[in-house]
């Protein structure tokens, strides 16, 4: 499944059909995800799917799917980065996807270490979109180096209420990646970064694998201060 061809094209879906996608399909989603990457191999995530979910920003779709964890450090950026590349394969399907950070799974009560949910299924909407419509910061507001392919598929990475809060600083053979310290009201309402930089490391990794260069994450606190961010962690 080509992965890195659906970062330029796939978009947020908030329409969708009230049928819901056939058993074959949901099977090989599951087949899919056991075949993912994972930022953090040592940090456990689970999944469940429903049918019913509510929030603030929800989406009705015929059925979602609810990330969860264990409270254990390093699994919000291992979310992201692990099922946006679900986000991905649907895109490549012709499958509707969205992240949606604030609703919650009404089909069970043990909700407490709910991480996210993703709304997917078939549109009543393009479920593309071309390269131009892509509302995103100047690529010069989030790196260095402009014209590195890694950063570009980076710069197209969604995030929750189009913070883009991710920085990838090029130096020699290696890239410190920043994350931004977001500012009132937005920081007030919105906690999620984490995953954010895990999709847009997703990304940089699919470009890597695309290009044929290796691709090695280490969370880091150990960097040089940047005004503004926060040290998240080095690419070699």
């Amino acid at each position: 499944m080509d992965l890195y061809h659906s970062i330029a094209q796939r978009k947020s879906c908030r329409k969708y059909e009230t049928q819901p996608l056939e058993h074959s399909i949901i099977n090989e989603i599951e087949d899919a995800i056991k075949g993912f990457d994972v930022l953090c191999p040592s940090v456990p995530l689970e999944y469940r799917f429903s049918k019913k979910t509510k929030g603030r920003f929800n989406a009705e779709a015929p059925q979602y799917l609810v990330i969860s964890g264990q409270g254990k450090a390093g699994e919000m950026e291992n979310t992201g980065f692990l099922f946006e590349q679900l986000v991905l394969w649907l895109d490549a399907m012709e499958i509707g996807s969205v992240w949606l950070g604030s609703s919650k799974d009404l089909e069970t009560q043990n909700t407490e270490k709910d991480i996210i949910t993703l709304a997917f299924g078939r549109t009543t909407e393009q479920v593309h979109r071309t390269k131009d419509k892509f509302v995103r910061k100047p690529i010069g507001k989030i790196t260095n180096a402009p014209d590195d392919v890694c950063i570009q598929a980076a710069h197209l990475a969604p995030s929750g209420v189009n913070t883009q809060p991710w920085y990838f600083e090029k130096k020699g053979g290696k890239v410190m990646v920043y994350e931004q310290k977001l500012k009132p009201p937005v920081s007030l309402m919105y906690k999620l970064s984490d995953i954010d930089m895990g999709i847009a490391l997703c990304h940089y990794a699919l470009a890597c694998k695309e290009t044929g260069k290796p691709f090695q994450f280490s969370r880091v606190t150990e960097m040089p201060a940047k005004p503004g961010y926060l040290p998240f962690g080095i690419i070699e």
